[in-house]
């Protein structure tokens, strides 16, 4: 617990550090803030810390509010005899443009359905409800406004707010640096570097690290792709590193709405053997 507080201290210096005049020269937008909104005119590309797992340094421009949802994620796992299937509907995150380099961040999967079926023994377990409530605050630290690369921070605090069928019933947290650059034939490179703090079974807390690298590229008009690698090591569990190979698609339409898909095939045993999802993200 002591760890989470240092990071909740870290973070909070560094966002007070972090003022605009300290990031480059980039576009003056710091009088801007969530009642001064950004004019349409100056705003930023379309951005969201979806479909992938790797988010995004920019932040959202102050004064607009932009849902990034699944509207249906499926997560399908073989263990052994015990066939899991988990769905999400609705799994919302709402961002709140603060200031020009501050967003805040409120998830809640709105439904969740975990069914287990023990081929073995005939056994279905099912349970469903909504999901453990998640809020964030991001820091970009440079490169909002332009540049070749871009940086920032970002700190998630997940709430008990999910049914104990759904949820561990425990506060977690994850702290992300969040990285940009861009590099050659037009391709975007995003990396995330992260430290969480998970409770195990038997209620402690420990560090879990993760990675991830995402390489996404504009196809034709208004269709892009990615290719992405994650990685995280569960602290409390012995040879439970969770590996994916994500892709996917995004599309635009119009300068503020952008509808996605795509699947996460699992690389290791400790992670799911496949995750397929659509998803929608709105700016308003």
């Amino acid at each position: 617990m002591h760890t989470v507080r240092f990071s909740l201290a870290a973070l909070s210096a560094t966002i007070l550090l972090a003022h605009p005049a300290a990031r480059g020269a980039q576009e003056d937008k710091s009088m801007y803030n969530l009642f001064q909104p950004v004019p349409d005119a100056r705003l930023r590309d379309f951005d969201t810390d979806r479909p992938d797992k790797t988010n995004s340094p920019h932040t959202l421009d102050a004064g607009h509010f932009q849902l990034e949802m699944d509207v249906l994620a499926v997560a399908l796992d073989k263990q052994g005899p015990v066939h899991v299937e988990n769905r999400t509907w609705a799994n919302a995150n709402l961002r709140i443009g603060m200031l020009n380099w501050l967003d805040l961040q409120l998830l809640l999967p709105i439904a969740e359905e975990n069914r287990q079926h023990d081929f073995a023994t005939g056994a279905v377990t099912k349970a469903s409800g909504p999901g453990d409530f998640t809020a964030a605050l991001k820091a970009n630290l440079w490169g909002n406004d332009g540049g070749d690369t871009a940086g920032g921070l970002a700190l998630y605090v997940k709430t008990p707010t999910a049914s104990r069928s759904i949820g561990n019933g425990k506060t977690e947290g994850n702290l992300l640096f969040l990285y940009q650059t861009a590099l050659p034939a037009q391709v975007s490179l995003g990396i995330n570097a992260g430290i969480g703090m998970v409770v195990d079974d038997n209620g402690r807390y420990q560090a879990e690290p993760s990675l991830s690298f995402s390489a996404s590229r504009t196809i034709t008009g208004p269709l892009s792709g990615y290719v992405e690698l994650f990685g995280a090591v569960p602290g409390h569990q012995t040879n439970a590193w969770i590996g994916t190979l994500d892709v996917g698609l995004t599309c635009m339409i119009g300068k503020n709405t952008q509808i996605d898909t795509g699947v996460n095939f699992g690389l290791t045993p400790a992670a799911d053997d496949h995750d397929l999802f659509f998803g929608v993200s709105f700016r308003y």
